[in-house]
């Protein structure tokens, strides 16, 4: 089944001739054998009886083999359409509906779009599930006078105002495949203005142990592992991810990840996509240098091996320390973390010269970018602010991702967030850091990189004349802003193999250990935002999880009372981690309250509506102070603890609030990545991370009775 299941998926044609071909020759031979019952069919193209019944099996075996294609798929679009198994796991429906799935979708492998097709439409929730839900989010944030104005404004939006804004909503769902997706990249990315480094692109580190100290052989490494991914990606040999190994989820953010970029205009950006290019940029000391990673040998177009990638490396190396590196010019990159009206006008201006134009098409077009830093980090936290934003010189924001790799051999990735969230990237990441190999430190030598002859890497050349007060307006924002930004990364004492032991969530524990962190420091409840994916429908990308309740108000107010017994603070806790979960399950069941809003607000402004009075409440336009997200460390079964990513992170959406990441990395350690910005002196990332640490031992503590 897997090998016939993945051919009938990535080429149906050719399916459907070899099983006509085999129709047609199990028709022959059977024409031999009863030749009296097709000597009496009408004659097609042949007047014997052997090639009536190749005919016919031709027919009969092209029509089988698609009916049996049909059924599977329809088979699989209505079984996934079932949300029960995560409400009710263990009941009877659920244990059939998994014996179904498992028969109809079969033994794989999985092309990696192999049920793209079949996965459900985001659903539009019920108005009225949705404005009950959304007053049990906003009670704990709000005073009872703003409570009774945003419980009245949703009883309006409700029974009124919202009614045919739900329609339009629904109506939108049948003609697309998703009614949110167009609007959520146009909404949030593309036509927000902000500077991408520290509002919108996120950034990962590599493993915990340092595989190799050389630079330009963990380039190499990194750069020949991303390939190799790219090309399981195009050639759709990768394998897809199923949600808690059953359920296939969307898979269409891998189409983003090489050979993309943002482009800036002054009203709404665009995206462009290059999968057919074959050349990389690098970055070094402010020089760029375009080098190809396919050359042809004996007639094929073949990838470089990671011999020949340092070796080209090496040259680009060479030629930008040879250089003055302290020139205006070499802050190129710089424009790219502005304002995007502000980059986009400058851009405009580059493209008359046709110079800028080539290169600008070379970065623009490359599979990726990659940036040899010549300052190395001395821990996680500077390796991560190091990498999230560079020096204004080498990282081009706009781009897909840029591969960082620094003089001591650690590395990360800084990530455009427009198409891609993180769960995507993340998988991308998995792989390149779990196959990474090398001889002492150093990458293999290989006879090919001493006969192959390769054209040296082209360093990209512009014209800059009059761009000088627009370089140096761009450089001094960057370093304004490297120097606001407060970054840290602090490892938890324990890890999820203990909080499994008591029975909870390990992600709801980690997010009410936020939520006791945030309350020490600031008396007072904040908005919180986790990230939820919603990547079991089609063109799925986040919901967001509401971690604040009444259950978290008051278990937080009673951690430091001793009036409060152990024991009731344990059942508060209890309450509040059930509460998280279950929004958890709702979320990524498309049945939060945040996406479904934002579709009644786009909707109104679509139809020309006036907008409903819930959207000028305080309830919608707080923002969130406490920013929170979890990546999955493991996918596959390549998975390596030593090769794990530390984690990743990204710039707080509020000025005075915090972004707090964290990834839970085996059983014993969870790394917190805590962003802030220093001119807010409310906030500071280090005393962030104590409070959590010592949230997560108070914590412990408690469910132990101690």
């Amino acid at each position: 089944m897997s090998a016939v299941s993945k051919g009938m998926m990535e080429s149906p044609v050719v399916s459907t001739i070899m099983f006509g071909a085999a129709g047609a020759a199990t028709g022959m031979v059977l024409s031999r054998s009863f030749p009296g019952s097709f000597a009496t069919l009408p004659p097609l193209w042949s007047i014997s009886p052997h090639g009536n019944g190749a005919v016919c099996g031709f027919v009969v075996g092209c029509v089988g083999w698609n009916l049996r294609t049909w059924c599977r798929f329809l088979s699989l679009k209505v079984l996934l359409r079932y949300r029960g198994w995560m409400y009710s796991p263990r009941s009877r429906i659920t244990k059939v509906w998994l014996y179904l799935i498992d028969k109809v979708m079969g033994k794989g492998p999985y092309s990696l779009f192999e049920f793209q097709g079949v996965l459900p439409p985001l659903p539009v929730p019920e108005l009225a599930e949705t404005c009950t839900k959304y007053l049990e989010v906003a009670r704990p944030l709000l005073s009872p006078e703003e409570y009774d104005r945003t419980e009245e404004a949703l009883r309006l939006l409700q029974e009124e105002d919202g009614k045919p804004l739900q329609k339009y909503l629904i109506r939108r769902s049948w003609k697309k495949r998703s009614w949110l997706v167009e609007w959520w990249i146009e909404n949030i990315y593309l036509k927000r203005r902000e500077p991408l480094p520290e509002n919108s692109n996120y950034y990962f580190l590599d493993g915990l142990e340092l595989p190799a100290s050389c630079q330009l052989s963990r380039a190499a490494t990194i750069i020949f592992n991303l390939l190799k991914f790219r090309e399981l990606v195009s050639s759709e040999q990768l394998q897809g991810v199923f949600f808690q190994n059953r359920v296939p989820m969307c898979m269409d953010g891998y189409r983003y990840l090489f050979g993309t970029c943002r482009i800036p205009c002054v009203e709404k950006d665009y995206f462009v996509m290059h999968h057919h290019t074959k050349h990389i940029v690098v970055i070094r000391k402010g020089y760029y240098f375009s080098m190809d990673v396919y050359t042809h040998d004996d007639g094929t177009l073949q990838q470089l091996s990671p011999a020949e990638i340092k070796a080209q490396l090496r040259i680009i190396c060479e030629t930008a320390d040879a250089e003055d590196s302290n020139g205006l010019a070499n802050s190129l990159a710089s424009i790219t973390s502005q304002h995007r009206t502000v980059w986009a006008k400058q851009r405009q201006v580059m493209l008359e010269s046709e110079q800028n134009a080539e290169s600008l098409e070379i970065i623009e077009t490359a599979i990726t970018v990659i940036s040899l830093d010549t300052v190395s980090p001395q821990d996680l936290s500077e390796q991560a602010k190091l990498v999230m934003m560079g020096d204004g010189t080498n990282r081009w924001y706009d781009k897909s991702m840029t591969i960082v790799v620094f003089p001591n051999g650690k590395a990360g990735a800084t990530v455009e967030h427009s198409y891609m969230d993180a769960t995507i990237f993340s998988r991308a990441w998995e792989y390149v850091l779990s196959h990474e190999q090398y001889k002492n430190g150093q990458v293999p030598a290989e006879q090919c990189a001493w006969w192959r002859k390769l054209a040296p890497p082209k360093q990209l050349q512009w014209n800059l004349n009059g761009f000088t007060p627009a370089l140096e307006g761009a450089k001094t924002h960057i370093q304004k802003t490297i120097q606001d930004i407060d970054l840290v990364v602090v490892g938890s004492d324990y890890g999820k193999g203990w909080i499994k032991q008591q029975r909870v969530s390990p992600d709801s524990f980690l997010q009410m250990a936020l939520q006791l962190a945030y309350y020490r420091l600031h008396e007072e409840t904040p908005k919180t935002y986790e990230s939820a994916t919603t990547r079991m429908f089609a063109l799925g990308r986040t919901e967001t999880i509401r971690s604040v309740s009444d259950h978290s108000v008051k278990w937080v107010k009673s951690m430091d009372r001793d009036d409060v017994s152990p024991e009731d603070k344990v059942s508060l806790l209890k309450k509040a981690i059930q509460y998280q979960t279950d929004y958890k399950v709702a979320a990524v069941n498309g049945r939060g309250v945040d996406r479904h809003l934002l579709g009644l607000y786009l909707a109104a402004q679509d139809m020309g509506h006036p907008l409903p009075q819930f959207f000028n409440t305080k309830a919608w336009m707080m923002t969130d102070k406490l920013s929170t997200s979890q990546a999955p460390a493991k996918f596959t079964q390549e998975w390596k603890l030593q090769t794990c990513t530390v984690g990743y992170g990204f710039g707080p959406s509020h000025m005075e609030g915090y972004s707090v990441s964290y990834m839970v990395i085996g059983e014993d350690l969870v790394n917190f990545h805590i962003c802030t910005r220093k001119h807010c002196t409310a906030t500071m990332s280090e005393k962030m991370g104590a409070a959590i640490k010592q949230a997560m031992t108070d914590m412990k503590a408690l469910m132990e009775g101690k």
